[in-house]
């Protein structure tokens, strides 16, 4: 049997916890790479943070101008499909992705049968989102700022209007 010599590892230890450390960080890195290579190059929702492209629900310069938008109703758009769609629509329709969770399905904006609980005048517009409307899903926004509650129902209202659009 061979005699193991203090002398015969001349040398220090080697450092395991240093190895194992800069395996481990490498490990890390090469993973997190991975995940986000692809992202750079595909269309997913992670990889458009790589690329400079408008917002889906952005309109452009020329659509604003077409629709002929005040500024209040931009940013009442952009409240609606931000508070609102999930449950409305993104165009009103009651047809969003979370009504079909719901007990009564939200009304049509531009059904003339709708029937609308406190109305669709601007003061009745902004009760609801002040109050809900008890006994449904319909929710209080009364924690949203009164200037995007009035950009939401600037928009309703022009939606009503101007249902061509839609």
């Amino acid at each position: 049997m061979p005699q193991h010599n203090k002398d015969q590892n001349k040398g220090k230890p080697l450092p395991m916890k240093k190895i194992v450390f800069t395996i481990a960080i490498l490990f890390f890195i090469l993973v997190v790479g991975f995940m986000i290579m692809p992202a750079y190059f595909d269309k997913n929702p992670f990889g458009k943070l790589f690329h400079n492209e408008p917002a889906p629900w952005a309109l452009s310069q020329e659509e604003q101008k077409k629709m002929n938008l005040t500024d209040s109703q931009v940013k009442g758009r952009y409240h609606y499909l931000q508070y609102c769609a999930s449950c409305h629509g993104p165009l009103g329709k009651g047809d969003g992705p979370s009504s079909v969770t719901l007990r009564k399905r939200p009304p049509d904006f531009f059904h003339p049968a709708s029937k609308f609980i406190n109305g669709f005048k601007e003061q009745s517009l902004l009760k609801t989102l002040n109050e809900g409307i008890p006994n449904s899903e319909m929710p209080s926004f009364l924690y949203l700022p009164p200037e995007n509650k009035n950009q939401i129902v600037d928009f309703l209202i022009y939606m009503k209007k101007n249902q061509g659009y839609y």
